[in-house]
């Protein structure tokens, strides 16, 4: 005995499964990830916004790996993909970023 679905079912989940496949696709390919960036400050106050302004804060080093946040004494890691912290800068901070505080890790 074998079952028919009609049209309208079988169309349905072939949508349903074709939705499916396309984003574990994407997934699976890296696609759903995007650039990294560490500029979202809309949760400081405004001094801390000021503060990271005036240390001129950007979240991509001008001196390339000799000077950024990774190799920074105030720099806090965070997982890989993440933005991590900083002892003078508050706010998110990229691993490449780099600011006019930067002290070579001791």
């Amino acid at each position: 005995m074998s079952e028919r679905i009609s049209r309208r079912v079988f169309l349905a989940r072939g949508a349903a499964f074709g939705a499916a496949a396309g984003t574990l696709l994407t997934i699976g390919c890296g696609g759903g990830s995007e650039e990294l960036s560490c500029t979202d400050v809309s949760g400081l106050s405004a001094g801390e916004q000021a503060a990271r302004s005036g240390l001129a804060y950007v979240d991509n080093s001008p001196h390339g790996a000799q000077k950024n946040c990774l190799n920074c004494n105030f720099y806090t890691e965070a997982p890989a993909g993440q933005c991590g912290g900083c002892t003078l800068v508050k706010g998110p901070i990229h691993p490449q970023g780099y600011c006019n505080g930067w002290a070579a890790k001791a």
